[in-house]
């Protein structure tokens, strides 16, 4: 199904796109508030940052709000969906098995696997449009940071941005560049409803 006649054909900025690159912390689960603690606080620096996060993502990182009944209505629908995130996959083992990240998705890219963060290069985008099969201009970025909505946006993808209350600082340069912006996805949702 097309993601335009599935959305209720409200947003012309689904017309022509067919999959969706979300990314993860942030957008996806609610974890930015263990990433903005700073390393220094940590004995052994970014190890030991790396082991908090992990002990997290194992324990606690919940999804955000309405971020689970998206993804299963996505694969319910076969719309193809990938996440292109910064963190490393071996990382984000413990979230992906416990909230069942894997089920609900095509495939992950992280940063590690094109060489690059998304600080530095839309790289990541690109190899999650090409693992698709797909040109930018076919694909929907989903991103919680504004520079990361601007980037994508200037390299032809379509974007929706999200809100996270640890880049609301970002918020302005977020809803100039993205296509849609919503506070949660229960507003994408209500659009298939609609």
């Amino acid at each position: 199904m097309k993601l335009y006649r599935l959305f209720g054909e409200k947003k012309e900025y689904l017309m022509g796109k067919k999959a969706f690159i979300f990314d993860m912390d942030g957008t996806l689960i609610d974890s930015m508030e263990h990433w903005i603690v700073p390393r220094e606080e940590f004995p052994d620096g970014w190890e030991g940052k790396r082991e908090f996060i992990r002990g997290k993502y194992e324990t606690s990182v919940p999804f955000k709000p309405y971020a689970l009944e998206l993804l299963q209505f996505l694969k319910q629908h076969q719309i193809p969906v990938c996440i292109a995130s910064d963190t490393p996959r071996q990382l984000s083992d413990g979230v992906f098995k416990r909230l069942g990240l894997g089920d609900l998705i095509d495939f992950y890219l992280g940063s590690d696997d094109v060489g690059t963060s998304k600080h530095q290069s839309t790289a990541i985008y690109h190899a999650a449009a090409e693992r698709f099969g797909l040109a930018p201009a076919e694909c929907i970025v989903v991103e919680d940071r504004g520079k990361f909505c601007h980037t994508a946006k200037e390299d032809g993808f379509g974007v929706l941005g999200v809100y996270d209350r640890f880049s609301k600082h970002e918020l302005p340069e977020m809803q100039e560049y993205a296509d849609h912006f919503v506070m949660d996805f229960g507003e994408l949702l209500a659009l298939a409803g609609e």
